[in-house]
């Protein structure tokens, strides 16, 4: 069992802390990135997380990812996901 991190993250101007296992601590970052990314690209602040979650989740369900790579996600991934960015917010 990895053991438990804590990890500080800038989301949307927002500062937030995490813990997550050690050996997913990289993948949270980079996850963390691809979605400040995807909020940069969106012009209506006020409904940016949500148009954001939408458009990541319709890319891994479509299965495009930046590493061109078929990186399709099932639908209990994406639920899971959609939970975990609910628990943050």
């Amino acid at each position: 069992m990895a053991n438990i991190e804590t990890v500080q993250l800038r989301i949307f101007g927002r500062d937030l802390t995490l813990s997550c296992p050690s050996d997913e601590k990289e993948q949270l970052l980079k996850s963390a990135a691809l979605l400040n990314e995807e909020l940069d690209k969106i012009s209506d602040k006020q409904n940016a997380l949500v148009i954001a979650g939408l458009s990541l989740a319709n890319k891994a369900i479509n299965g495009e990812g930046s590493s061109g790579q078929d990186n399709k996600a099932s639908a209990g991934e994406i639920d899971n996901l959609i939970r975990k960015i609910e628990s943050v917010l």
